[in-house]
């Protein structure tokens, strides 16, 4: 079902031209459709080392958007982009910066357990910051544009809880675990099919 809907998706965004409105978000669904045939059809190649860089360039997407959304929306209103470049910058910044200076070198499934949720919640701050200052000054924006956020925060809250139930539970859950992701995943990627079908 994933794979479905993701390949809809990166269809419908070429299709109407709706990849421009963030060129990371296309990148990202791409790479999601990507990695998910791969899992699909090679699953003996799905090795631990092969999920840590795949999270990790979920990840680097996740705060690239993050900004790419925040210099497209405010784009024509300087006085809100220089506030909102500075702040999401240094939020983007330090998030990286203590990534980098807790993460050991040799990261394992162990370690991600560890940070991922802390990665993951500096990841839906940006993004709920972005989507705060949108409200907050009545930024008109893109349907889709608004629909990115609006899909994307409430699944990064379901992933940071399904990575937490793995800590408490053990790595013995997470066959159950899975199919709770797997639900939310799709539930967004079809809210995103449904939010690029439409007119803006």
């Amino acid at each position: 079902m994933g794979v479905l809907l993701l390949a809809v998706l990166v269809t419908i965004l070429f299709r109407r031209a709706k990849a421009r409105q963030c060129i990371l978000f296309s990148i990202y669904v791409v790479a999601a459709a990507l990695f998910t045939c791969l899992i699909l059809f090679f699953p003996q190649h799905y090795s631990p080392q092969a999920y840590m860089v795949k999270q990790g360039i979920y990840d680097s997407l996740l705060f690239g958007m993050s900004l790419e959304l925040a210099m497209r929306t405010f784009a024509a209103f300087t006085g809100i982009a220089r506030f909102a470049r500075l702040a999401l910058g240094a939020a983007v910044a330090l998030s990286t910066m203590a990534i980098l200076l807790a993460t050991p070198e040799s990261a394992d499934y162990t370690s991600f357990v560890r940070f991922q949720p802390g990665i993951t919640a500096a990841g839906i701050w940006c993004l709920a910051f972005v989507g705060l200052l949108i409200v907050w000054y009545q930024i008109p924006v893109p349907t889709f544009t608004r629909a990115i956020i609006l899909g994307y925060v409430p699944y990064l809250m379901v992933f940071t809880v399904y990575v937490d139930l793995i800590t408490r539970l053990g790595w013995g859950a997470i066959q159950n675990l899975n199919i709770l992701n797997a639900v939310a995943y799709d539930a967004v990627a079809g809210y995103w099919v449904y939010s690029a079908w439409r007119k803006d």
